[in-house]
């Protein structure tokens, strides 16, 4: 009886090394608080358990750093152009959201708070760059001093940058080869996928479209796959049995989520005409 019992003690440790969870990015933050500031780049960690915070990149008229999901400041309550604004005019502006019915105010963050966030909390920053003035497929003129400020922070080794525009992720892999890039993708990952696994990037893919087919294919590359933005429990639940690395979410809580049972890639054979998937956040 009791080889019987140390053999299912032993067994179950084995399974449980084989339980896993992908990591969680805090979307803007998190949801509690105006979206993209202090408040809620904090709380993201604090509140929810988030081992990493995204956020959005934009350059003042004054040169300076700035997080700003939008060109302007209305959807949170101001009437500024980013681009066309001085920081102490972003700074004096007061923001305002409703987020599940909770009020809250709040004001601009800068890059340089939000770092030093993310290093107090010993969290992922992932930095994704709007289209912005000398931060563009055209033009990256402005992207050396946003490297520079991230060395200034100790942070080049964990920061993941992340954006849409090829030719800005092109530059960044040249010039930066330090910094771990990520493709923000949709559908299009399919026409980007020789040059995703050309610039060794991680592909960060919208929910609903791909399937576990789509991570099969970029693993045998080497490659892990994330994906935005996942806010239930079914769908946490569907991505990370697909396996995918990191899930990004606005108010998932990790400690909440059921453990992942490791995946079997071997077993995953795409099918010649894979099922087209409907999945939702």
């Amino acid at each position: 009886m009791k080889r019987f019992l140390f053999s299912l003690i032993g067994l179950a440790c084995i399974l449980s090394a084989w339980a896993w969870k992908p990591i969680f990015i805090g979307h803007r933050g998190c949801y509690i608080g105006v979206m993209n500031t202090v408040e809620t780049f904090i709380n993201g960690v604090d509140h929810y358990g988030y081992q990493g915070l995204e956020c959005d990149v934009r350059v003042t008229a004054d040169g300076y750093y700035v997080i700003s999901h939008d060109e302007t400041t209305n959807a949170v309550g101001g009437n500024l152009t980013v681009a066309n604004a001085t920081l102490a005019e972003l700074q004096a502006e007061s923001y305002s959201q409703t987020r599940g019915g909770v009020a809250y105010t709040g004001h601009i963050c800068t890059v340089a708070r939000y770092l030093d966030i993310c290093k107090e909390k010993n969290v992922t920053p992932v930095v994704e760059l709007k289209w912005a003035t000398g931060i563009n497929n055209n033009d990256m003129s402005n992207f050396p001093g946003l490297a520079a400020l991230i060395e200034e922070k100790g942070l080049t080794d964990k920061v993941i940058i992340l954006t849409s525009m090829r030719k800005s992720l092109e530059y960044v892999r040249t010039n930066f080869p330090a910094l771990k890039c990520q493709f923000l993708c949709n559908s299009n990952w399919a026409t980007h996928f020789d040059w995703i696994v050309q610039w060794g990037l991680m592909p960060s893919i919208q929910a609903g479209c791909f399937d576990k087919y789509t991570v099969k294919r970029f693993h045998d590359k080497g490659i892990e796959v994330a994906v935005w933005t996942v806010n239930s429990i079914a769908n946490y639940k569907l991505y990370g049995e697909m396996g995918v690395s990191m899930i990004t979410c606005d108010y998932l809580m990790p400690n909440d989520m059921p453990e992942i049972d490791d995946i079997n890639w071997d077993a995953i054979v795409e099918p010649l005409d894979p099922p087209k998937q409907d999945i939702g956040q």
